[in-house]
C-alpha cells in the first residue's frame, strides 16, 4: 500500500525525503511530537492533545503561525486518513520542527510541520489480554527540568530503552529519573496500586505529561477515587497488587511480571472498561 504525509499543508508521499541534512530537529532533536489515535473517523481526546502542544510550542521558542489551529490540524489529519484510506483505524504522528541551521544560527524556518498515518491492523480497542513482561532500563536517566514533560524530538533514553527492553525479551521497560526514581516508561506513563490506592510519577519526577494520564487521573478522582502523585521508588511498585501504563494509541496496558512479581489486574481492566473504552465507542 503507498502511503502519504502531509507536509506543511502539502500532501506527498510518504517515501519521499523531506529533511535536509542540516535540519535542526535532525541535528539537536529540536521540536515536538503527538501520537494519536484515530478510530471510526474520531480522535478521543483531541483538544487534550492540542492544548497539549500549542502550549509547549512557545516554550521551545517556536511562533506558531496564525492559520496552524486545531481546527485546521484536526482536518488536514482527517484528509490524510481519507487518502491512506484507514479513517476507522489509524496511528497519527504530527511532527513539529524548525528549519536548517546551527546551534547558534536563526534557522531557515521557523515553523514546520508533518503528519505521518499508518493504518491500525487491530481496529477493535480492547484491554490486553495476556499481562506484560516488563523491567528496567539501569543505564539512562531521564532529566528533571523545565522540558521534561514536553514530547520532544529528542527521544534518545526512551529509545535506547526500547531496545533494551527487546533484547531482554520484555515488553515494556521502567525508565527512572536523575534521581534513581520511578519516571515513566519508554511509551507510556506508569500507575501502580497498592492497598487501593492509585499510584503515579508526579509531574515533577520528570515524566512526560500524558495525554491519556492526565485524563484518567481525572476521571478517578472525579468518582472518588484516591490518586497519590508522588515519588516514587522501584521497591514501591515492586510492593504493588496491580501495575499498568497508560498512553493516547492503548488506553490501559496492565503488567503480570516484573521479576519474580506478579500483578493481578481486577482494578486496572474496571478502569478501561469504565473510563477507556466509552472513549472508542
Amino acid at each position: 500500500m503507498n502511503l502519504f504525509s502531509n507536509y506543511n499543508g502539502k500532501i506527498v508521499s510518504a517515501a519521499e525525503t523531506l529533511l535536509h541534512p542540516d535540519n535542526r530537529s535532525f541535528r539537536y532533536g529540536e521540536g515536538l511530537f503527538e501520537t494519536v489515535r484515530l478510530h471510526n473517523g474520531v480522535m478521543p481526546l483531541w483538544d487534550r492533545h492540542w492544548k497539549r502542544l500549542s502550549e509547549s510550542l512557545p516554550a521551545l521558542y517556536f511562533s506558531t503561525p496564525v492559520l496552524f489551529t486545531t481546527e485546521h490540524l484536526k482536518e488536514e489529519v482527517t484528509q490524510l486518513a481519507k487518502k491512506n484510506k484507514c479513517v476507522n483505524a489509524a496511528r497519527i504522528r504530527i511532527t513539529v520542527f524548525k528549519g536548517e541551521g546551527g546551534i547558534w544560527e536563526t534557522p531557515t524556518t521557523s515553523f514546520n510541520y508533518l503528519i505521518q498515518c499508518w493504518p491500525l491492523e487491530k481496529k477493535n480497542f480492547s484491554i490486553n489480554e495476556n499481562g506484560l513482561d516488563i523491567g528496567v532500563f539501569e543505564a539512562g536517566r531521564k532529566s528533571c527540568d523545565a522540558f521534561s514533560n514536553f514530547k520532544t524530538n529528542n527521544y534518545l533514553i526512551y529509545a535506547l530503552a526500547a531496545q533494551y527492553a527487546k533484547q531482554q525479551k520484555w515488553n515494556e521497560c521502567i525508565v527512572l529519573n536523575q534521581y534513581q526514581r520511578v519516571c515513566d516508561a519508554t511509551i507510556s506513563n506508569i500507575f501502580f496500586i497498592t492497598n487501593g490506592e492509585v499510584c503515579t510519577p508526579a509531574l515533577h519526577e520528570g515524566c512526560v505529561s500524558g495525554v491519556m494520564r492526565n485524563y484518567l487521573i481525572e476521571q478517578l478522582r472525579a468518582v472518588n477515587v484516591k490518586v497519590n502523585e508522588d515519588s516514587y521508588e522501584i521497591s514501591d511498585i515492586k510492593k504493588a497488587d496491580e501495575l499498568f501504563f497508560t498512553n493516547a494509541m492503548y488506553g490501559i496496558r496492565w503488567a503480570k511480571l516484573f521479576g519474580s512479581n506478579v500483578f493481578s489486574n481486577q482494578a486496572s481492566s474496571s478502569f478501561f472498561q469504565k473510563f477507556i473504552s466509552p472513549l472508542f465507542k
